[in-house]
């Protein structure tokens, strides 16, 4: 359900299995993907508190009461509904699309009579609220990345001689690996945020700009797989100690191919 613009005209259409063969409304697909993007910040959020909160427990510093953050795990799940939503409630009426071309932009007419499953957006109080969210929404867990690093780093150098030097390289590590993954959280972020300028900016070549962007925004789960990789040191001794087993199994089939052919 990668969606694609059609600009000038704010709108777009998806691409995929669940637009293409099964006809879903690509608004609806598009609310999802916006849908997911907060979930996936809100995630990466949490885990960067929970960290947070181990090592505040190991110097009784800083540490969240349990019932204030239990309640919070408990409304985290409504913020992507809530996001899935109120971008639904952005979209024009599937209906009344033709007749928005017809009437604002008859050139474009023809190509749209092609297309039967796009969505077209104008300004309208839900569009605005949502970019109005995804904006402080953005800020507020920027927010919450940069105070619980600093804390944790300030926390790690004052408990270095509280815990084993173990568990030390372990928390350490585990922080820097939340810090590449929110460097190539960028990905996500500023993508969609060079999407929204050009999108109300009506920029010349903008739909060059789109796809260009477009093209960024889908790497962000290529490079976070990979950063997690590289990162973390559980998961890169799993991958190299995959790949090594199958070597050796590719490196045995081989001799075992090249003997039988001698013989």
């Amino acid at each position: 359900m990668q969606p694609l613009s059609l600009l000038p005209i704010m709108s777009g259409y998806c691409v995929g299995i669940l637009a293409r063969c099964f006809n879903i409304w690509s608004h609806y697909l598009i609310s999802l993907v916006v849908g997911m993007i907060v979930a996936q910040l809100e995630s990466l959020g949490n885990c960067f508190v929970r960290k947070h909160q181990t090592i505040a427990k190991i110097t009784r510093k800083h540490v969240i009461p349990k019932s204030i953050n239990d309640g919070v795990t408990m409304l985290l799940p409504f913020f992507p509904i809530f996001g899935y939503l109120a971008f639904c409630n952005a979209g024009m009426k599937r209906e009344d699309q033709m007749g928005y071309v017809r009437q604002h932009h008859s050139e474009y007419l023809s190509q749209y009579s092609n297309l039967s499953n796009f969505v077209i957006y104008e300004p309208n109080f839900w569009l605005y609220f949502v970019i109005w969210f995804g904006f402080f929404g953005g800020i507020f867990t920027g927010f919450v990345f940069t105070f619980t690093t600093v804390d944790m780093f300030k926390m790690l150098g004052k408990s270095r001689r509280k815990i084993s030097v173990t568990n030390f390289k372990r928390h350490r590590s585990t922080v820097k690996s939340l810090l590449a993954q929110f460097a190539a959280s960028s990905l996500l972020l500023v993508p969609l945020f060079c999407f929204t300028l050009v999108v109300m900016g009506e920029f010349e070549h903008s739909q060059m700009m789109i796809n260009i962007i477009l093209a960024v925004f889908s790497l962000r789960s290529s490079v976070n797989a990979l950063v997690l990789i590289v990162t973390t040191p559980s998961f890169r001794k799993f991958i190299l100690r995959k790949a090594s087993s199958n070597n050796f199994v590719i490196a045995t089939v081989a001799i075992s191919m090249s003997r039988n052919s001698f013989q």
